[in-house]
């Protein structure tokens, strides 16, 4: 038992093993996903954030980079803040009717000015929304 241990615990110390990239993707790349995904490269809380916005159906995906965790502002834990900034101008500006954050509740209405007015507030980036 006592060598299973400390197999685990050397395994934990490398770290997570890589995973397989099946497709690689870019800003504007296309996804077959919900009518058609346009993928929005969104840096600032890692270098290769993305969001996906299906234009169809009027939604937008953010990731981590703006959360909805009772207001709407800024995704924390950025590597690059002014990075993040700019994404989050850039997602606000493609006008959703519906907004779908990593972390947080979706916004379903006014939803397209609940995000410009978040990412233009330059103190804290958040206007309360529910």
């Amino acid at each position: 038992m006592g060598g299973s241990v400390v197999r685990a615990r050397a395994d934990r110390a490398r770290g997570p093993s890589p995973t397989r990239v099946d497709r690689e993707l870019c800003d504007g790349s296309m996804i077959d996903f919900g009518g058609g995904a346009t993928v929005i490269h969104s840096p600032g809380h890692t270098p290769g954030s993305i969001g996906l916005h299906l234009p169809a159906h009027g939604v937008l995906f953010t990731g981590d980079c703006v959360a909805g965790v009772g207001r709407v502002m800024l995704g924390v834990f950025n590597i690059d803040r002014e990075q993040a900034v700019a994404s989050f101008r850039r997602l606000a500006a493609l006008e959703p009717a519906t907004v779908c954050f990593g972390h947080g509740d979706p916004v379903t209405a006014g939803t397209a000015a609940v995000l410009r007015a978040s990412a233009d507030r330059d103190s804290g980036l958040q206007i309360e929304h529910g």
